[in-house]
């Protein structure tokens, strides 16, 4: 077995980690849908989901990304001093960033009259402080650790949304103080279990660190404002072309494809340990890798369409039936996506992080080009339409100096199947009964099982007997 395949097992191990840590204990917010659906109405979360887009974007232009730099430098050598090093000439930068943050709360506070500002800044600063526990969580090794806190995370949040929204009747701030507890449990959680705080030093600082990790991370600041034109933009848009109820509902479809990002999350968190402790690599280790997550990925969109075919009226209320139509996109768009920060990933681990911000603002250039338009004639499908065709070109565009770097590869055939099974799973759920699309849950799980078995068979013998 060679060093490729070697890593390639090695990565899908940690995948099964993150699967508990990650998949399983967020899948469970899922169920909290019916609850959403009943209790809040579309208006309400749509000005939800919108406030959470804004906390996304300034939060990106603030703190850079930041915990990813730290976790990226962290490989750099297996000496705990210089991990903690790592860890306090980020944290340098991310108190700065804390700062301002701060500070522009304040000032929006004073000169505008935004509803629940408190909290939404709270929500804003509670997922940070999370992102510098769990990105150094994983640059330690501690995936066990890090999915545990994963789960405390979602309980504590379920817990919390249950007794506030139904129990006491609260309206949607319930939201952002289900998942501000939350964060804090996690946060609190591997403090406890990794002394992550406690162990820093101000005598360790490293100023000559601290300059190279903000360099690296200076096109990520950038890169985040593009890709929040990519991804949260066309919700500033349907909120000015249909209304906010009608992001309300655009909310609701993207939950499910949350589901899409979750199975991507977890391989991508194993990805970035093992592209990042490589570095530097060949182009057949990476070809490799990207193959499979694109099987993983294109295999789970299939039978993820017929599935919430099947699911969504015993969990949707009808206040929020015209999300059923917007699901299939949302979940082929979403695939997509992950597949291009999959590819980016690469790009980190080599430490080229311009291509990244050149392609990220390519493809967010096109979307603003197609958005309105495409939400005009097709509603919230337009949007999902606009960026899914604006991450293809980001793709196609890291391939190419992907191609010419590390002579990466792209499996077309795979790529070929894979596309006739989504056309036909988003064809039959648009078409056909619940009965029907069952049927083709069970035989489209089959028929990839038949085409994919070698790849399956490495995954059991990684996973299973390994």
């Amino acid at each position: 077995m060679n060093k490729e395949t070697n890593t390639i097992i090695k990565m899908l191990k940690t995948t099964g980690i993150f699967f508990i840590g990650t998949v399983l204990s967020k899948l469970m917010l899922f169920f909290l849908l019916p609850i959403y659906t009943k209790y809040i109405p579309t208006a309400d979360f749509g000005y939800y989901d919108l406030s959470i887009t804004y906390v996304a974007i300034v939060t990106s232009v603030l703190f850079f990304d930041i915990w990813v730099s730290i976790m990226r430098h962290m490989y750099d050598k297996a000496d705990i001093k210089w991990k903690n090093k790592a860890i306090l000439s980020g944290g340098t930068i991310f108190v700065v960033s804390s700062i301002i943050y701060i500070a522009l709360t304040v000032v929006l506070g004073v000169i505008a009259d935004i509803q629940y500002l408190l909290l939404i800044s709270l929500y804003g600063f509670s997922l940070n402080i999370n992102h510098m526990y769990t990105f150094p969580a994983r640059g330690f090794g501690k995936n066990i650790e890090f999915a545990v806190s994963g789960i405390i995370n979602t309980l504590v949040t379920i817990i919390v949304n249950i007794i506030l929204i139904v129990g006491l009747k609260w309206d949607f701030s319930s939201l952002y103080i289900a998942s501000i507890m939350g964060n804090l449990a996690q946060t609190l959680y591997l403090e406890y279990r990794l002394s992550l705080f406690r162990n820093l030093h101000w005598r360790d600082y490293d100023s000559i660190l601290t300059k190279q990790i903000l360099i690296y991370t200076l096109p990520l600041c950038i890169n985040s404002v593009a890709y929040w034109f990519l991804t949260g933009y066309n919700r500033l848009v349907i909120n000015e072309i249909m209304s906010t109820s009608a992001n309300g509902i655009y909310a609701i479809g993207n939950k499910f494809a949350v589901a899409i990002t979750l199975v991507a999350s977890c391989f991508t968190l194993a990805w970035q340990d093992v592209s990042f402790s490589r570095g530097i690599d060949t182009g057949e280790f990476y070809s490799k890798a990207s193959r499979l997550y694109l099987i993983f990925m294109g295999v789970g969109t299939i039978l993820l369409i017929p599935t919430f075919n099947i699911l969504f009226p015993f969990i949707v209320n009808e206040a929020y039936w015209l999300a059923k139509g917007t699901i299939p996109l949302f979940l082929l768009t979403t695939a997509i996506s992950t597949y291009s920060i999959f590819i980016g990933n690469i790009f980190y681990a080599i430490k080229d992080t311009k291509t990244i911000f050149s392609s990220m603002v390519a493809s967010c250039t096109l979307n603003l080009v197609l958005c309105h338009t495409f939400i005009r004639l097709w509603g919230l499908n337009g949007a999902n339409l606009s960026i899914m065709l604006s991450f293809i070109l980001n793709i196609l565009i890291r391939y190419f100096i992907l191609k010419k770097k590390i002579n990466f590869s792209f499996d077309i055939k795979s790529t070929a199947v894979l596309i006739v099974g989504i056309c036909a799973s988003m064809f039959i759920y648009e078409n056909y009964t619940i009965l029907v699309n069952m049927a083709w849950l069970i035989a489209s799980g089959v028929g990839v099982l038949l085409i994919f078995r070698k790849d399956v068979s490495m995954v059991y013998k990684s996973v299973v007997r390994k």
